[in-house]
């Protein structure tokens, strides 16, 4: 009797280990999964980091030739003005 008692427990902490690992094994899993999905989601984020960083490389490049050419045209306006006040007194002077 004392036997059957000892093997009777035995066989339920063989089971509660045997689902303890199962478990366990069954979180590793999980957490398998989930660092290769954070590992997946850094690529991108470095990616679109790279990205942004490009473009913000070539907006800067875009923001000095707009002011070169402002500052052209703003150049060639001025001329124009003079010019045409020059026109001016010559026709009068005419």
């Amino acid at each position: 009797m004392n036997f059957e008692i000892k093997s009777a427990a035995s066989q339920k902490i063989v089971v509660i280990f045997g689902v303890l690992l199962i478990l366990s094994l069954v979180n590793i899993v999980s957490l398998v999964v989930r660092a290769k999905h954070t590992r997946a989601l850094t690529a991108k984020v470095n990616q679109q980091a790279m990205i942004i960083k490009e473009k913000d490389k070539q907006l800067e490049a875009d923001k000095v030739q707009y002011t070169s050419l402002a500052a052209r045209l703003h150049k060639e306006v001025k001329k124009a003005g003079a010019l045409e006040e020059e026109l001016k007194k010559y026709k009068r002077g005419k």
